[in-house]
């Protein structure tokens, strides 16, 4: 018997696993849920959950509780849509948005809420519930602001790469 009647597919066929980074045809992006940003975002909106159910569990106190309990309703579902484009890559099909820029400024807006609302609530509410959900909201706002930081040096850092690349190709021209 010779090697010519052998047909080529005699070997089941291996599945290859690609070692480069996640192709353009994947849909969602694996490496954005382990990134810094997502965990501070979802640490933040499990934070927002508690002090929303902390506040509106105990007994009223005024409008102010209310006021804590819609913001951080608030700022999880900003955060789960920021979330979401990011892990969906919009970015990739919407090019004229520039969405780290929308990140910045809605969590920057979504922190200053969240301290403001805090704030009220612990200082006018007595009810344990309501100042731990006050406690909550604040330590949901550090963890928002560290994002918003984290984006703001993500940010800064990319510019400065951009603008040593432009120098180095007018120089070597």
């Amino acid at each position: 018997m010779s090697n010519v009647n052998i047909p080529s597919n005699y070997m089941a066929s291996v599945p290859q696993q690609s070692l480069s980074g996640p192709s353009e045809d994947d849909k969602i992006d694996r490496i954005y849920l382990t990134s810094i940003r997502a965990i501070l975002k979802f640490a933040c909106m499990l934070f927002c959950f508690i002090s929303f159910i902390c506040l509106v569990t105990t007994l009223k106190c005024g409008a102010n509780h209310t006021f804590l309990a819609s913001v951080c309703w608030l700022v999880i579902v900003m955060q789960t849509l920021i979330v979401t484009s990011f892990l969906f890559r919009l970015k990739n099909k919407f090019p004229g948005v520039d969405f780290e820029l929308l990140d910045f400024f809605a969590t920057v807006h979504d922190a200053i809420y969240l301290l403001i609302a805090s704030s009220i609530t612990i200082h006018y509410c007595k009810f344990p519930g309501q100042i731990g959900g006050g406690v909550m909201g604040i330590l949901a706002f550090f963890l928002i602001a560290g994002d918003a930081v984290v984006i703001f040096l993500a940010r800064r850092d990319e510019n400065i790469n951009d603008n040593n690349n432009n120098t180095n190709i007018n120089i070597v021209r």
